[in-house]
């Protein structure tokens, strides 16, 4: 039985901390500082897109503020206006009644993203395992989401990349507007050289073996490629991870989703999306964590968290490992 692939946007885990029982994918909030040094980093294209890719329906403006591809992720950021405008751009709500999602007047409430006209949800093969992975989060304000879409070709074997330049169209429905918000944007790979490193340094507990196999650092985001080796078929990992640099921090994280489809030996892949390093950072290092249940011994279900609402973790020494980056 294989694990069960998961992809879930920031606000369905903000209402379900949820923990083992096939989970495989994690995804945060974009971080407002990560957003910040991205946005430095490409404001002059920023500032062009807000200026083309600008459109107003029903009394309701929804703009493209950034678009780039730096070889890690997509990433698009949206700003919307409007009168008599209730919640933020990304909020809603489950009916419990009805089992519906429920959104207020011009949030968002369905995104299709378009590579070269093709459906990115159809690029790849027919698993999601194969296929690119979109997730949405909240912006520095109420009106502001962004979009954040990565290929699946660190997920193990020989999956879809996204092409160095390519058409991407963005259809962006909103509550209360009957057509969606369309937007053609010229994707370029970004030319600045990033920092491309293959440790495939590991470290074992028992008979499990965790790899830190490849990093691609740009000025806008880290890439990070984690492989999981001789854990039990059909059964989660009990790891959790993170990772700081040598001063300390711990880096953003964008997102993180993996698989064990894409491979014969069943090893899990994790694609691990992180914000950029700081420009004096010379080393990363990986650690390992046990999350702590509310059942005690329990290995799945609800997590057990701190007053400050942040998971309990048992850290795990014997797995961490350090990775120099300059």
């Amino acid at each position: 039985m294989k694990k069960v692939y998961k992809v879930m946007n920031t606000a369905a885990l903000a209402g379900m901390l949820l923990g083992g029982a096939g989970w495989v994918t994690a995804a945060t909030d974009i971080h407002a500082s990560a957003a910040g040094k991205a946005s430095a980093a490409y404001s002059a294209a920023a500032q062009k897109a807000g200026k083309a890719a600008e459109l107003t329906q029903n009394g309701i403006t929804l703009g493209v503020s950034e678009a780039f591809y730096d070889g890690n992720y997509i990433k698009i950021s949206l700003k919307r206006s409007g009168k008599n405008l209730v919640g933020g751009i990304t909020d809603s709500k489950f009916d419990e009644k009805t089992q519906d999602t429920l959104w207020e007047k011009g949030a968002i409430k369905d995104t299709q993203i378009l590579i070269d006209g093709k459906d990115f949800f159809k690029l790849g093969g027919d698993r999601m395992s194969k296929r690119p992975a979109m997730f949405g989060g909240k912006g520095e304000t109420p009106d502001q989401a962004v979009l954040q879409v990565s290929d699946p070709s660190w997920l193990g074997g020989q999956q879809y990349t996204f092409p160095n330049k390519f058409k991407l169209t963005a259809k962006i429905t909103l509550e209360g507007v009957d057509k969606p918000y369309t937007f053609d944007l010229s994707m370029q790979k970004s030319a600045a050289k990033p920092i491309v490193l293959k440790p495939n340094v590991s470290k074992k507990l028992g008979g499990r073996t965790v790899v830190l196999n490849q990093i691609n650092a740009t000025s806008t985001s880290t890439r990070i490629q984690l492989i999981e080796k001789g854990f039990e078929k059909g059964k989660p990992s009990e790891f959790m991870y993170k990772f700081v640099d040598d001063q300390g921090n711990r880096l953003d994280e964008l997102s993180r989703f993996g698989t064990d489809e894409n491979n014969k030996a069943g090893d899990m892949y994790y694609n691990c999306l992180l914000g950029p390093l700081g420009k004096n950072v010379k080393s990363i290092t990986l650690k390992a964590y046990k999350p702590e249940y509310m059942e005690p011994g329990a290995t799945t279900g609800a997590f057990k968290l701190d007053e400050n609402g942040e998971i309990v973790k048992q850290e795990v020494k014997e797995l961490e490992m350090t990775v120099k980056v300059k």
